[in-house]
């Protein structure tokens, strides 16, 4: 029996690298007053298929209707939805010579991981088609080594939406959230 504890105690590091906290990041900011009549209709497809953003949408319009707000083809509130995978140790700038921003920091692997993470990020946009405004911005990022988008995306949903319809806000607010999970 002492002979296996070694190799039971390498197992166990090993599959802790792929299980544990997850951290969702996100960034919300409520720019203009929610419009009186919630009712939504998603952009227009642009790009090919792409099932897991086409899950994805039908999850965000499934979780604006839970808040109150009613789909309609002609409704005065566009929700854009983008959903995006890339390798998270590839850090993102934004901007143009004068002003440049990070969009995303490269995260550097964990000892003893296996494979290489990658980051999720999904963006919603409400905008005010009437007012010709933006009402409402919201992403969520997790990194993942073995999880998918697709196990990913309710916990992106519930973080890039959890500052809708709260107090209109100069400058976006940001909150990270932990949960269990693939990781």
């Amino acid at each position: 029996m002492n002979r296996s504890l070694p190799w039971i105690l390498v197992g166990t590091m090993a599959v802790s690298a792929c299980a544990g906290p997850i951290e969702t990041r996100a960034l919300t900011h409520q720019v203009l007053a929610a419009a009186e009549q919630k009712q939504f209709a998603l952009s227009p497809k642009n790009s090919p298929e792409n099932r897991d953003l086409a899950v994805t949408r039908d999850l965000v319009a499934k979780s604006l209707i839970a808040k109150g707000y009613q789909s309609s083809p002609d409704a005065s509130i566009l929700v854009h939805v983008a959903l995006s995978i890339r390798p998270a140790d590839i850090a993102v700038d934004g901007g143009d010579k004068e002003s440049t921003q990070s969009i995303a920091i490269a995260k550097p692997q964990k000892r003893f991981q296996s494979c290489k993470d990658q980051e999720h990020r999904l963006t919603i946009s409400l905008f005010d088609q009437s007012r010709g405004a933006k009402l409402y911005a919201g992403s969520a990022a997790e990194y993942h080594c073995n999880g998918t988008i697709a196990q990913s995306a309710p916990f992106l949903i519930d973080s890039a939406l959890s500052g809708l319809d709260s107090d209109p806000t100069e400058a976006p607010q940001s909150a990270i959230l932990t949960r269990q999970g693939i990781e």
